[in-house]
């Protein structure tokens, strides 16, 4: 081989290390999002408050049932949240949250077009 066919080639392998190295980055960004600038979301549950956005990282809290948090980030299915109360920081699983508090009762509630539940029958012993 000659030396130009030996630049070529490097340089053809460097351009797809560079172009695969970019792909990479998009798909970092995908599923790393930073759009929700502190947005109010309350938790359905409690839930451990993490370290990092794994749940084998370290617990640096909890969250109270419907604590409101400003959630900051998403990433790989969690949410870093900054608790109001406290200052409190750390990653939570994201399906832990919910941007409204649901109103009592609204599970009780049919939902449109589902049919309502008959109410049992009381029956007066006397």
């Amino acid at each position: 081989m000659t030396s130009s066919t030996l630049r070529f080639e490097f340089a053809l392998v460097l351009a797809a290390a560079i172009a695969l190295s970019g792909c990479a980055a998009v798909d970092s960004a995908k599923r790393s999002i930073t759009g929700d600038s502190g947005e109010a979301y309350y938790t359905v549950a409690t839930a451990p408050l993490h370290a990092k956005a794994s749940a084998s990282s370290k617990v640096v809290g909890h969250l109270g049932w419907h604590e409101k948090v400003s959630r900051i980030r998403i990433d790989h299915g969690y949410s870093f949240v900054v608790v109001g109360s406290g200052g409190l920081e750390g990653w939570v699983v994201s399906t832990k949250l919910v941007r409204r508090i649901p109103e009592p009762g609204a599970a009780a509630r049919p939902t449109p077009g589902e049919p309502s539940k008959p109410k049992p029958a009381v029956v007066d012993p006397f």
